[in-house]
């Protein structure tokens, strides 16, 4: 708060202070009072006048940087009240039970909220439990059915286990940094645990891949949550026309505390149109690919970029439309750097 929007916003106060002034001082000379007394009688009172106002400014400029600042810098604003202490001034104290009332029915209502969602993951994670069986199930009777059923129910199948993981990860989306163990872990695990989970579907798609990355090269990350993302890749690829899919690892920075290794997946299929490149992480967005037929859903590269923002990790894609796209994910070489990435919050539009 500024000296000058202070006073504007005290200007009738002003006034009123300077006519009582300017009143006394008429009514001591009226009165025959010596020029001497009524000079230094509106010294004294302007002086009293000033320090007053001055004080008063000082206490609310204190007062409101101090709400500024907590506003800004709160992970959860609505409790700005409990980082304020009592006010004893009259504005200051009608401002603050005002927040305090705002804060006490937006906690309540956020707990709701949370209560509500956590019933949610908790149904859908039931679920999830219980289709599983029968799943499985159908799965080994599918052995007992003859070619060429036997391998179309087995792809259906398929797919329906990985729909129902994806909605597993979906309700698990908002608490996955709650949930995720960090070690080392081989880089090339992972593409090889996601080929050998998606290996039907690759096939189905007449889809090769090539891994082309040293078993030397370690990186710090949960190795299921970042299978679930690479797994991601791979199947939009395979599903838009990919025959080809490269993994391959890059080092940049590896001696100073910003060094990474970027895991790229890089295939051959119909690529992304450069109208949409930056929209491929919202959430639903299927664009011109997925309304093709692609059956897409919009859901897999939105819950992969969650899920790489929780757990520190970088997620870019650049694509050539017509010729292929290359996604990399980011690993931070610096453990510690990646354990406060993985402690923030995220929210994502």
């Amino acid at each position: 708060m500024s000296f000058l929007c202070y006073v504007r916003a005290r200007l009738v106060p002003l006034i009123a202070a300077f006519i009582g002034i300017i009143s006394a001082i008429t009514i001591a000379k009226v009165c025959g009072c010596p020029t001497e007394a009524v000079v230094l009688m509106a010294i004294v009172l302007f002086m009293c006048a000033s320090c007053a106002f001055v004080a008063a400014y000082l206490h609310s400029r204190r007062f409101y940087s101090e709400l500024g600042e907590l506003a800004e810098n709160l992970e959860h604003p609505y409790q700005l009240h409990s980082f304020i202490g009592e006010p004893y001034a009259f504005d200051h104290a009608i401002v603050f039970d005002a927040l305090k009332t705002m804060g006490t029915a937006s906690a309540e209502e956020v707990a709701s909220a949370n209560a509500k969602a956590d019933e949610h993951r908790e149904f859908v994670e039931g679920w999830v439990h219980d289709v599983k069986a029968p799943l499985a199930s159908c799965g080994l009777i599918a052995k007992r059915v003859e070619e060429p059923e036997r391998a179309l129910l087995a792809s259906e199948l398929d797919r329906i286990g990985r729909k129902v993981d994806t909605a597993l990860w979906y309700a698990r989306a908002d608490c996955a940094n709650q949930d995720y163990a960090i070690h080392e872990t081989v880089l090339s695990d992972i593409p090889r645990k996601v080929l050998r989970d998606d290996a039907r579907y690759l096939i189905e798609h007449g889809c090769i891949p090539e891994i082309d990355i040293d078993d030397d090269v370690v990186v710090f990350t949960d190795k299921k949550q970042a299978a679930f993302i690479v797994s991601q890749l791979v199947e939009n690829a395979a599903k838009y026309g990919a025959t080809r899919i490269r993994f391959y690892a890059s080092w940049h920075d590896a001696d100073t505390g910003s060094g990474h290794v970027d895991l790229c997946v890089e295939d051959n299929g119909r690529g992304i149109p450069a109208s949409e490149i930056n929209r491929v992480f919202e959430r639903g967005f299927t664009g011109t690919r997925g309304r093709e037929g692609a059956r897409s859903t919009g859901m897999g590269l939105y819950l992969s970029a969650r899920l790489c923002e929780q757990l520190g990790l970088g997620l870019s894609i650049c694509s050539v439309d017509g010729e292929g796209t290359r996604a990399t994910i980011t690993f931070p070489l610096d453990r510690r750097r990646l354990d406060v990435e993985c402690d923030r919050d995220v929210r994502l539009p």
